[in-house]
Parts: C-alpha cells; structure tokens; sequence
C-alpha cells in the first residue's frame, strides 16, 4: 500500500488550489471576453455623409442641438418636391434592437424604415406629434409598405398614444423578432406599442430614415431581441366561418374622374381572373397584389367576385369594411355604393377616421335559392385599398372555398 507524506498532500492540495484559482481567472476572463464580444455587436451608425445615400430631398449633415445629427427637411407635395429621405449604406437588417433619438420637426413624419428591400417595399414607424400626445390616439404608427403602398389606413390597430415631445429629442427603441415588434419611447418600461404582426413582404433589408425630422445617435444591436417571440400573435378571427374569406380578382384598369363602375364593365369570366384570399381579420388586400396602380389622384378600379350559395331566398345583413370607394352588386344589381375618403372633410370618413374596419359600414344581400354572384368594384385614389366582409350569421348560406 503506498502511502503519502503529509508534506506531499500539502503540495499536492496547492496545487489543486492554483489550478482551482487558474480556472476561476479563466472562466471570468472568457465571460467577460463574451460580454465584451456582446457590446461590440452594438453599431453605432455613423451621423455623417459618407456613411448613407440620399435618395430624395433635402438631408443635411450637421449638429443639432449639440450633437452630430441628420436632419432631413421637409418637401411640397404641389410643387413636386420630395422629403428628405437616406439609406444607410452598410447595415442588412433581420432581427434585432434598433434605438435611436429624433425630433419630429412637423405634425407628420420622422419615418425610420427597416427590412427594406427596395423603394417599394419595406417596414415603417413614424411620428404625428402634437399637444397632449401621450393621449392621442394616433400619435405614432407602425405601416408596412407594399408595392409602393404605404398601408398606413389599413392597420388602424397600429397606432396608439406615445409621450412624446414636439421640440426636444424623443428616445425610440425598436425591438424586432421575426414576425413582431415592440416599440418603447422615452424609456418606457413596458411596450408604448406592440405590433402583433409585421404585415410587410421582406424578412430583411437596408435601413432608411425619412423625414421631415431631425435623427440622431442611431445604433442596431443585431439579434438583441429580449426574449420577444418571432410568431405573431394568433388571428382571433381564424375560427369565424363568417368572413367571406375567397374571391376572384380581376386584373386593374383605370377609371376616369367621377364616374362609376358599372355591372356591364365588370371583365367577362374569360378574362384574367385569379383567386385571392382573406389576410389577417379576413382582409382581402388589394394593395398586396397591385400596390398603388396609377399615380395619385388618379383613380384605378379593380373586380373581386365571389359565390355564395343560399338554400332559399332570403336577405342577408353582413358588416363590411372598405378602402376607399365600393360598388357591391348581387346577380347583376346593384345593391351597396359607398366612399370612405380620408383626403376629403371628416364627414367624408367612415369610422374609425377613414380607415379599414367592420366599422365602416353595413349592407343587405338579396339572395336566391341556389347561388348569387356577388361582385365588388374596388376605387381607389390614395393608399391602401380592399375589403372586409362578415356576415351576420351562416344560416341556410354556404360560402364559396376558392
């Protein structure tokens, strides 16, 4: 049996306790090796010209209330002169933490675009400061932009209060993962707003400030995104079997100033027609397909048809939401016309404000035993456009499924 001196053990037990201790330094080093990796994940976005390329209007390079800042001028929509807008020339943006300062120098603007993959298509949060913000319904928003359609009046849930400040700087943290996105302003402890789901066509892209507004201190932390899901929130209206969620889309044409679509004009069933169906909250999104056709204010027109099948006559009440101009006609007779004018007087806006919802208005269908066409011109001359339509109840009716 061998045995050891108690001056061996004693060697043998520093020994252990050096490699103990070497462990502990090295274990403290690599984590903070780690954190420091972490923070240098953290961009800070250069406030100068080289580092961005102006796209449109007026961008200037220089402080702003002591501090390096971009300020971006606004434009005159009559005299064809746009707002200042710039793409950041070195970031892709996916997932991740943006924050940045701002002063919203107008009522509307201060735009900061992400996943951007071209001039037409990308993610928007911007401002509309004014007195008594942190109480106004409307003080920012979140739009996806779709084939050159800002949709700012489709998604009326993406919008809310905020405490902003009309002449200093405001703090805004975006918190973007997958399909989500939390925002927080002014050190907000909690979400000043959450968007449940991101609506726009691009995962990832270039990054874009738009004004009018004044941008500083900008910085992406990619992948930062505090635990927040990549899934959207569920579709609450997913199990109401009382959207009518399958049409037919026509292909767009123009329409001339003031006049109606008519039955007679609708395409013949030998026309392009192609299935479309309901998005989130049964929409059917029009912008989606063909974004803004023709330049405001001209208007474009397009045709959405479907069946619906009734097992006696009857009439049926059904809720329908609609952007901006809508003719509903049942086997060829005209049955709803209707506008939801956000440009026009406030007597011109279907609530809530001139944006899309069940709330915009109701209507009656006079229907045959056996199937009823029912066919919808669509006008638009502004932004986002499309329906939403929900029947009252499902008895003795059945809804096309494509």
């Amino acid at each position: 049996m061998q045995i050891h001196s108690p001056a061996l053990l004693s060697e043998c037990g520093s020994s252990y306790r050096r490699l103990f201790s070497l462990w502990i330094v090295l274990t403290l080093f690599v984590l903070a090796a780690g954190q420091l990796a972490y923070a240098a994940d953290t961009i800070k976005v250069p406030m100068t010209r080289d580092g961005w390329t102006v796209t449109a209007g007026t961008v200037d390079f220089a402080e702003y209330m002591g501090r390096p800042a971009i300020s971006l001028k606004a434009g005159d929509y009559a005299k064809h002169i746009p707002t200042g807008a710039a793409v950041l020339k070195s970031i892709n943006f996916h997932n991740g933490t943006i924050e940045y300062d701002v002063v919203a120098t107008s009522s509307m603007g201060a735009g900061f675009i992400f996943r951007r993959a071209d001039k037409d298509n990308y993610e928007m949060f911007y401002l509309r400061p004014r007195p008594k913000c942190e109480d106004a319904p409307d003080c920012i928003q979140y739009a996806p932009e779709t084939h050159g359609a800002l949709l700012w009046d489709v998604f009326p849930q993406y919008q809310g209060p905020a405490p902003l400040q009309q002449d200093g700087w405001n703090h805004v943290k975006l918190v973007v993962n997958g399909k989500r996105m939390n925002i927080f302003v002014n050190g907000a402890a909690t979400p000043t707003l959450k968007v449940g789901r991101l609506e726009g066509d691009a995962e990832e892209g270039s990054i874009m400030i738009e004004g009018p507004g004044v941008f500083s201190n900008i910085t992406v932390t990619p992948d930062a995104t505090e635990g927040l899901t990549a899934e959207p929130e569920k579709d609450d209206t997913d199990a109401d079997n009382c959207y009518v969620r399958h049409w037919q889309i026509s292909s767009v044409s123009k329409l001339e100033a003031n006049k109606a679509p008519a039955y007679g004009g609708m395409p013949a069933a030998s026309a392009e027609w192609r299935p479309v169906d309901a998005e989130r909250d049964g929409f059917i999104n029009v912008s989606r397909i063909y974004g803004v056709p023709v330049d405001r204010p001209k208007r474009s027109v397009v045709w959405l048809k479907t069946t619906i099948h009734s097992s006696k006559a009857q009439v049926k009440h059904l809720s329908f939401g609609w952007l901006r101009e809508a003719f509903v006609y049942v086997n060829g007779d005209l049955v709803f016309a209707d506008k939801n004018l956000y440009m026009q007087a406030a007597s011109g806006r279907k609530t809530p404000d001139g944006r899309l919802s069940l709330q915009n208005g109701g209507l009656t269908l006079p229907l045959k035993e056996g199937d009823n066409e029912v066919a919808i011109a669509v006008v638009n001359d502004f932004y986002g456009w499309g329906i939403v339509m929900h029947l009252d109840d499902m008895d003795n009716v059945t809804l096309a499924t494509r």
